[in-house]
């Protein structure tokens, strides 16, 4: 009963993934099995996560309100489409109003969004890292974890989404001016119809690249140029990839555009897992594109971290590690054996339930006594190859070696004695 109430906790402290009854050949082979594994066996944590980001992206989330609220209310306020007549002066032109009134109120209401991001990255710096940690298949705990992510990366995340607010702020009031310009009828409007899709290029540009400096900074320790550099470079090079995994992420968000059903369909969903689905999408594809292009670069850097390679043929990548390996190590009498490696497809060992009975435990001895039939096997059928059979002949190689040596000496003393003798 203790046994079994200890297991309960370590599960619920550390994760499944350090109990002891935890087996390497439950591990997703790829990424996308790695995603539905955490997505069904985290869910909880999941939606644990999702609130707490959610509690520090609200200030922006309410600027986002705000500035929708305020330019209905101004709209509101000007008689843009009634036609005039009794109980209406005659405006001038009204060509430009309403673009006026965006322009006003993105200026002043998202002026604030640096205060707003300033909050944001608190939530993203924790839930970033302890997204990280469950798709490196972690034991985690999550309001540990998430407070060891803000105290770890809040600082660059910090500096990275104030950047980032600039950029946002500067590319919303340029958008805004060009279509107020547009709507007024300036001369030259195709170079402001060009300067506003400058602006979205480079908005969403820089987005893509926030996202990824983001996953970087929480990965690696790099500075600010670095992340900027290859956060870049994974934009543009990885285009249609960040397309997919983007629109993949923000379902729940996209589903806010249409309205009616689906808004409140979609604000549901962003409640219960908006921010940790996206991030959770996001950070294991990122995961997948290190792997495939900067790991290799990175000293130290361990790669498929969380996939676990199933051993099923003698080319596979983890048996030919595990060769290299073997032949690195010095030989000795332990390696003179041969020794089969381990194959969690091959052969189990039965487990006893929590009440076993007497057919358990035969069942048990029987599945024993087939893994050692089959690893006596293996050591006959194989204990004449060569590289078992190594150790030998460096013993030999050896033995000359010390006898050379010991000859050397002998050959030093009787020099020195002749010189004695000579004096």
């Amino acid at each position: 009963m203790a046994k079994k109430n200890r297991r309960l906790f370590d599960r619920l402290i550390m994760g499944s993934e350090k109990s002891e009854d935890f087996a390497r050949a439950s591990l997703p082979s790829n990424r996308w099995e790695l995603f539905w594994d955490i997505f069904k066996g985290r869910f909880g944590k999941l939606f644990i996560i999702n609130l707490l980001v959610l509690l520090f992206c609200l200030p922006f989330i309410v600027l986002i309100v705000l500035r929708s609220m305020s330019i209905t209310t101004y709209g509101t306020m000007y008689p843009f489409s009634q036609g005039f007549g009794i109980g209406y002066g005659a405006y001038p032109s009204m060509a430009g109003w309403s673009e006026s009134i965006v322009f006003i109120v993105n200026a002043s209401v998202l002026l604030f969004s640096p205060i707003a991001f300033f909050i944001a990255a608190i939530g993203i710096s924790g839930g970033a890292y302890v997204i990280r940690n469950m798709v490196w298949t972690e034991g985690i705990f999550v309001a540990n974890d998430f407070w060891r992510g803000i105290k770890k990366n809040f600082k660059q995340i910090l500096i990275i989404l104030l950047i980032y607010s600039l950029v946002f702020y500067l590319s919303i009031l340029a958008i805004s001016v060009c279509d107020r310009s547009v709507a007024q009828g300036v001369s030259s409007t195709w170079v402001f119809k060009l300067v506003k899709v400058i602006a979205y290029i480079f908005l969403i540009t820089f987005s893509v690249m926030t996202l990824h400096m983001i996953t970087m900074s929480v990965t690696y320790d790099l500075t600010l140029r670095g992340l900027f550099k290859n956060s870049l470079l994974f934009t543009i090079a990885l285009l249609p990839n960040n397309a997919v995994f983007l629109f993949l992420g923000l379902i729940p968000f996209i589903l806010l555009l249409f309205g009616g059903l689906l808004l409140i369909i979609g604000v549901l969903l962003i409640i219960i897992f908006g921010f940790s689905l996206f991030l959770l999408v996001w950070t294991n594809y990122c995961q997948w594109s290190y792997d495939k292009f900067l790991n290799d670069k990175v000293k130290g850097a361990q790669k498929n971290k969380g996939i676990y390679e199933k051993v099923k043929g003698d080319n596979s990548e983890a048996l030919k590690k595990y060769r290299e390996q073997l032949a690195m190590i010095k030989p000795s009498s332990l390696s003179t054996k041969p020794i089969k490696p381990i194959t969690d497809e091959e052969l189990t060992l039965a487990e006893l339930p929590t009440s076993f009975s007497r057919k358990d435990i035969e069942r048990l001895n029987e599945s024993r006594q087939i893994l050692y039939d089959d690893n006596e096997k293996y050591i006959e059928a194989h204990k004449n190859d060569a590289k078992f059979t190594q150790p030998e002949q460096d013993d030999e190689v050896e033995k000359i070696k010390l006898e050379r040596e010991r000859r050397i000496e002998r050959a030093k003393r009787e020099l020195a004695k002749r010189h004695r003798n000579n004096k």
